[in-house]
């Protein structure tokens, strides 16, 4: 596929409805696809559609990556039609990159191969790519009562079933029991092979480090994530694991919480007789790779540390909310990176009530994913071929 058609087949769209062409430049700028000056001539330019073709033109004669480069240009200045257009030619590049990133001596040891580029995105083809864990504490009928969360559980199961996890809900749970839960959920998954991705939603009270269990105790969040590392849970090895945490995150005295907190233990899974780990029969054997345990997540908080998160009492949280809107509407194109950013936008654009001062806020991302990640919905039966001409 020609790069350039992509500009020629498109340029009639591009320049009646592109409406805001001094942004796109920017970003083309910032990409270092378009230098100072070209940037300002565009900017300079009075007429809308004129300033679109300068765009194309100079684009025109800057190589196959300019392509890509006004793809995302587009996605980051709200043209997302636009950038439908160009996604299959910039998926293509994209591909064409990966070939080419390999040095003449990739085969040395400890350099990339060929191979380890070709698998730089999870595997998510299954009918049923894993399961997805909610955990709802709404303190019913007491003054800690999380009203409107039902509304998000709701959201949220919707969307994933339209993406192909089973959903497992948890509502109103004591602190060790939400890690005795998560324990059992776990140990009931006979064969590993059908889980491609776990995703843990958190939904209760907290401060920083910390959430609160529906008896008031808090549990440390690193507890219950540890119970899907790859130490604790050797059969999600390699594979995705998305934590959503909606709960504050505001600094207490973390002495007093420390001695507050539910002691618990972490186990480790154990397979039995005949169960399967990707295809293999599980060995007790020194790995041939060194792997941490915390590869492979991904967390997003609702708030940046030391912050309050916000939650409307009829339609749910601002951040879940904006995660299941941005999903539903934008997964089928966009990897997972791409997906927060355009939450973090929306989370943005919201204000508390004078009762909270109107501080805006933005969600965080703490990410150790070492693929990109693509939910692919409406694909399963076979390995997504996303790069096709």
């Amino acid at each position: 596929m020609d790069w350039k058609k992509a500009f020629a087949k498109n340029r009639v769209e591009i320049v009646r409805n592109l409406a805001n062409p001094n942004d796109v430049a920017g970003c083309l700028f910032s990409d270092r696809v378009f230098t100072e000056e070209m940037r300002d001539g565009v900017q300079q330019e009075l007429e809308t559609e004129q300033k679109n073709r300068m765009i194309l033109d100079t684009l025109h004669r800057r190589g196959q990556r300019s392509v890509k480069s006004l793809y995302n240009a587009f996605q980051e200045t709200g043209n997302d039609h636009l950038a439908d257009l160009l996604l299959p030619y910039a998926k293509i590049i994209e591909q064409k990159e990966n070939f080419n990133d390999p040095k003449d001596n990739a085969t040395e040891k400890g350099i990339l191969h060929e191979a380890d580029i070709l698998f730089d995105v999870y595997r998510l083809c299954w009918e049923k790519r894993g399961k997805v864990f909610i955990m709802n504490n709404k303190f019913s009928n007491s003054t800690w009562e999380r009203h409107g969360s039902d509304v998000d559980v709701k959201n949220l199961t919707d969307l994933f079933q339209e993406l192909h996890f089973e959903v497992v809900t948890k509502t109103d749970t004591p602190a060790k029991e939400m890690f005795e839960f998560l324990i059992k959920e776990r140990n009931k998954i006979e064969n590993w092979k059908d889980i491609e991705c776990i995703v843990l939603i958190l939904m209760s009270h907290g401060t920083s480090g910390y959430i609160y269990g529906s008896d008031r105790i808090p549990i440390k969040l690193s507890d219950l994530t540890y119970v899907f590392d790859s130490e604790h849970c050797i059969g999600l090895d390699d594979k995705p694991r998305l934590v959503f945490v909606q709960a504050c995150r505001g600094v207490t005295d973390q002495g007093k919480i420390a001695e507050l907190c539910v002691k618990v233990e972490n186990q480790k899974i154990q397979p039995k007789s005949g169960d399967e780990l990707d295809s293999e029969t599980f060995h007790d054997e020194k790995p041939t790779q060194v792997k941490h345990p915390s590869a492979d997540f991904f967390i997003v908080y609702a708030t940046p540390e030391g912050t309050s998160a916000y939650r409307h009492i009829e339609s749910g949280s601002w951040f879940l909310n904006a995660v299941v809107w941005t999903f539903k509407y934008h997964a089928k194109r966009e990897e997972l990176q791409h997906l927060l950013i355009r939450v973090n936008r929306l989370v943005a654009k919201g204000k508390g009530s004078a009762l909270y001062e109107q501080k805006l806020t933005v969600s965080e991302v703490k990410s150790n994913l070492r693929k990109k990640f693509y939910f692919f919905p409406g694909v399963y039966g076979e390995s997504p071929q996303f790069f096709n001409e």
